[in-house]
């Protein structure tokens, strides 16, 4: 027998409930990391695109948008 099957219903039932409570924390610093990354990429493509002479801070700008989209990933799939 799976476990689903060995579980009772009122089991089950709590089993899903705490997995979406969990999901809910969860989605709400999720949220706030994805309007993060787009406001940071949103600003770095502009300071690259309207400084013509340095992009490094732009690139950083970038960077930094990305390294919290890899953050707000693992906390999607791995947590």
């Amino acid at each position: 027998m799976s476990d689903a099957e060995e579980l009772s219903l009122e089991e089950q039932v709590e089993r899903i409930r705490r997995k979406r409570q969990r999901n809910t924390e969860h989605t709400r610093i999720r949220l706030i990391l994805n309007t993060v990354f787009l406001l940071l990429a949103a600003i770095g493509l502009l300071m690259y695109f309207l400084n013509d002479n340095n992009h490094t801070l732009a690139l950083v700008v970038i960077g930094v948008g990305m390294l919290l989209k890899i953050v707000e990933f693992f906390i999607r799939f791995v947590l």
